[in-house]
């Protein structure tokens, strides 16, 4: 797997309303500065610095290909051979599994 260079920060966009933001680096107009665009951020706030941190983490995690924190990609249990052969990598739904979409916050 090739390595990209990826920040992941944490934006309070408002009062106890934090997002996890995913970015990677562009062409900068000086040495002196880091020029970074949005690649993927949370589509929903969360009231806790740390959890929208820990939720970034983890879609940096699928971004590389590995399994979210905490959900094995191929879950077996007893008697099960688990995983679907049409893909074996799918990944939950919800509100924060779809890459590269952003809030309508134009900070994002």
């Amino acid at each position: 797997m090739a390595l990209r260079d990826i920040a992941l920060t944490v934006l309070e966009l408002e009062p106890n309303e934090f997002h996890w933001v995913l970015m990677e680096p562009v062409q900068a107009e000086s040495e002196e500065c880091l020029g970074y665009r949005p690649i993927d951020s949370s589509t929903q706030g969360l009231p806790d610095y740390s959890e929208a941190l820990i939720q970034g983490a983890s879609a940096l995690r699928v971004l590389q290909g590995l399994a979210p924190f905490g959900k094995p990609v191929n879950a077996v249990g007893f008697g099960e051979t688990g995983g679907s052969a049409e893909d074996p990598m799918s990944l939950p739904d919800g509100p924060d599994s779809c890459m590269f979409s952003t809030t309508d916050h134009p900070a994002l």
